[in-house]
């Protein structure tokens, strides 16, 4: 039960100190105390109040522009998709930008000449086969890599795998000749108001603001974003290692039964003496709560140890560097669920122990009194509330703790089910003509006093639950392989103007690409929907979060005459080629905006597409199929009606081997330094990497809970002895050799492990099944080598620790026993 507890409180531990950390740095995470962020830039009177707040102090404020293009080094002439931020002098507003080697940031802003200085992440030296030193061309710049980046504001976990940072002086942008129109860029401005509150400020221009499109971000929503992230992981986490404190408990249901069993004797003795129920009850359940307590100790204990560990678990993951240190609150959980697990699972063998009647000490067969009914329905209501609460009190969301809960019993409970109906069909096919000791070691399974009902639960439930968290990890992570192969476009150019499609084409053609699909890019925003104006709808709901995002996104529209493969109406009709009517513009959109905005068919949308009114009316809803990599757009306009729009176009290719499509890369830098391309294979390897870094943190977490099965099968092994002790004294008596016991121990502890084995593994298969098919709704392929090789390992495990538990039966002398009996 320790290692539940050590999980939950080492998961807690790291929670706790994370938000701590969090919350210390989250000025520094930022860079600012307030960051505005707009897709124009930032100008203009309907921003005032912000560029007045700017002109009041310009010493607190700094911008940053920030677009994403292709960067390549000259030394290697290989190219990447790079996330460009020009920077002033005093960015970030607090902290520093750290560089290795030291003090590199100043170079960005002091150097004069044709090459520029940069900073870069250090996985673009890696990905660009390059190093200090070098120079990488951006655009119609070249700018030598001065260092490499340690620490600055934002840029962690998948993002920067996808895109590296790479950081030049802020009056090198325009010099790029990057930034053209339609181009996806952020103007980025921050503000540093150290102890003057921005609250007020905000909330006088928070609707003026937001009524201009831009988006607001103020520490304190920085920081819950960033805690709000990490609590779900760790949450998630969490349901693991609650899965192994709740098979502890059944360790101790089984261990206290079977101590139980062992004290009948002297309790009745106890009883015949004088002592009370009460007294038997204190006595004993005094004894069970001490050990509750240990368990909660150690658990604190080794959850402290698994602080230290999981920070290298999680490396990337985590948003800020913690300093290890144990969680009082974290260790007085541990500590609380012990004494209360061990109560709730300890109460019905120690009831069944108070109701020993005194004469059990001069007639053996004598029986206790029965649980009435009523009460062993109280102990199972109180179980099943605790995980109830427990699982809520863990999980992310409430319907996720509900669902967690659900699951775990039904997990137990099929797994119960499945060892008495293993048991029973041994039991009607036994192999008369086996050898003796494997008929014995069978038997063994299904004799009285047996321990194969919390074997079963305990080893195959770790193993089910280590098992199903691989075959899901191994299928979604195929899909993705999948969607990256065979026939699919593997890599996506942005920003292509529209004089330089058809050399792009050319371009991609000759260097042996296929062009699987292209589409116009549109900008535009929501001005209104019917007669409701956005900024009254915004301010009538401030708290609906999909409706704040579907109204003030900025959308990429585009036009086309056809459905996409990944793309069914499910609401209205598709137009025809050509329209019937031109005002308002029929317009098809997601079912997500569809459901965030409560539109209907027929009702109208008006468009703000760079400045200009567009009026619009619902004609079809489609459900699109996001996770094809495809052109998938929210919104779809008929051809023939904003074309004349300034827009940019996007294409997909498919480029099958890894040196082609480099070769393509460093060729469109060098012709179109404009155009980004999103090689397919980065995000792959990025999600790969993230991935891997998760499940090693959640099969390290199922591990435990393995681990807690293989010890309670051998704590019971151990707990049975004396009754083992008494069956092998028989049968020494009756001239059965060592040879033949040790056979007999090794059929049944081997037998005990692959029905164990089996029964997790069989669930196993069908919980990932349902998982992969109607959660991830992929199609499943069971890692077959992978469960056969983890099956096999836990039956070798089980049956040496069942081996081990059973110590030296087999060597009982038959008169020593007879003597000590």
């Amino acid at each position: 039960m320790a290692l539940g507890i050590a999980s939950l409180v080492g998961l807690q531990g790291m929670r706790a100190t994370t938000e701590r950390a969090i919350d210390a740095q989250s000025k520094r995470l930022l860079g600012a105390d307030l960051r505005v962020r707009s897709r124009a830039p930032l100008e203009g009177t309907a921003i005032q109040p912000l560029l007045d707040l700017e002109a009041s102090d310009p010493s607190r404020v700094t911008r940053v522009t920030r677009f994403g293009s292709m960067a390549m080094a000259l030394s290697s002439g290989r190219s990447r998709l790079v996330d460009i931020q020009g920077v002033a002098s005093n960015y970030p507003l607090y902290g520093r930008v750290t560089t290795m080697p030291s003090d590199r940031f100043p170079l960005l802003h002091s150097r004069e000449g044709e090459t520029q200085a940069a900073l870069v992440d250090p996985s673009l030296l890696i990905q660009l086969d390059t190093e200090v030193g070098d120079t990488l061309a951006i655009g119609e710049v070249r700018f030598e890599i001065v260092g490499t980046i340690k620490k600055a504001p934002g840029g962690f976990g998948l993002q920067t795998q996808i895109a590296p940072r790479v950081l030049i002086s802020a009056s090198r942008v325009a010099d790029t000749k990057l930034i053209r129109p339609g181009s996806l860029v952020d103007y980025l401005i921050f503000f540093r108001r150290d102890s003057e509150p921005m609250g007020p400020w905000l909330a006088t221009h928070r609707a003026q603001l937001e009524n201009a499109r831009l988006e607001i971000t103020t520490v304190q929503k920085f920081q819950s974003g960033l805690n709000r992230s990490f609590t779900v992981l760790t949450r998630y986490l969490g349901l693991v290692g609650l899965a192994a404190l709740a098979l502890g408990g059944v360790g101790v249901a089984a261990g206290i039964r079977v101590f139980v069993r062992e004290k009948l004797g002297s309790v009745a003795l106890l009883r015949s003496l004088g002592a009370s129920s009460q007294d038997i009850f204190a006595v004993y359940g005094l004894l069970a709560m001490g050990l509750g307590t240990v368990s909660g100790l150690a658990g604190a204990l080794f959850g402290l140890l698994m602080q230290w560990s999981l920070p290298t678990f999680m490396q990337g993951l985590l948003p800020v560097d913690v300093a290890v240190r144990l969680e009082p609150s974290a260790a007085a959980t541990g500590i609380v669920l012990g004494l209360w697990i061990t109560l709730l699972f300890a109460a019905g063998p120690l009831i069944d122990l108070v109701r020993v009647p005194p004469l059990r000490a001069l007639r053996a067969d004598f029986a206790a009194e029965s649980i009435p009914v009523r009460g062993r329905l109280a102990l199972l209501f109180a179980l099943g509330m605790s995980v109830l609460g427990v699982s809520i009190w863990q999980a992310p969301r409430v319907q996720v703790g509900l669902a967690f809960a659900a699951g775990l019993v039904l997990a137990l409970a099929a797994l119960a089910a499945a060892a008495k109906l293993s048991t029973l069909w041994l039991r009607g096919r036994m192999i008369s003509r086996a050898p003796y000791p494997v008929r014995q070691g069978i038997a063994n399974l299904f004799r009285p006093l047996n321990h194969t009902l919390a074997s079963v639960l305990t080893i195959g439930f770790g193993l089910f639950l280590v098992l199903t968290l691989h075959g899901v990890q191994f299928n979604v992570m195929q899909q993705i392989k999948l969607d990256t192969s065979s026939n699919r476009p593997n890599l996506v150019l942005f920003d292509v103007q529209p004089d330089q499609v058809d050399a792009v084409k050319a371009l991609l053609t000759e260097g042996g690409a296929v062009i699987t699909d292209r589409a116009p890019l549109i900008s535009a925003r929501i001005a209104s929907v019917g007669e409701r104006k956005i900024s009254n709808w915004l301010a009538s709901s401030p708290d609906d979060r999909e409706l704040r995002w579907a109204l003030q996104r900025e959308y990429r529209l585009t036009y086309s005459a056809h459905l996409r493969a990944t793309e069914t109406v499910v609401l209205g009709s598709w137009w025809d080629d050509t329209p019937k009517t031109k005002v308002p513009i029929p317009v098809s959109i997601d079912t997500s905006i569809q459901e965030s905005l409560g539109v209907e068919i027929g009702d109208l949308i008006t468009w703000d597409i760079q400045g200009v009114p567009v009026a619009s009316v619902l004609t079809s809803v489609r459900e699109v199929n996001w996770d094809r990599l495809a052109t998938n757009f929210f919104v779809v306009f008929p051809p023939g009606m904003i074309e004349q729009a300034p827009k940019t176009t996007v294409m997909l290719a498919r480029v099958a081997e890894e040196a082609t499509r480099l070769r393509l890369q460093r060729d469109l830098v060098r012709g179109f330094p404009n155009v980004s391309v999103l090689d397919a294979s980065v995000i792959l390897n990025a999600m790969d990497a993230m991935m891997g870094r998760i499940s090693l943190a959640i099969r390290f977490l199922a591990s435990l809970t393995l681990a807690t099965g293989l010890m309670i099968l051998l704590a019971a092994t151990v707990s049975a002895r004396q009754e083992r002790a008494k069956e092998v004294l028989l049968l020494r008596t009756l001239g059965a050799s060592g040879s033949t016991l040790r056979k007999i121990l090794a059929t049944e502890v081997v037998a005990l492990g692959v029905l164990a084995t089996a029964v997790g593994s069989a669930i196993a298969v069908l919980a990932s099944f349902c998982l992969v098919r109607f959660v991830f709704e992929l199609p499943f392929e069971p890692p077959w080598l992978d469960f056969g090789v983890l099956a096999m390992f836990t039956v070798a495990i089980s049956a040496a620790v069942g081996a081990l538990g059973a110590g030296n039966l087999a060597r009982i002398s038959p008169l020593a026993g007879l003597r000590e009996t």
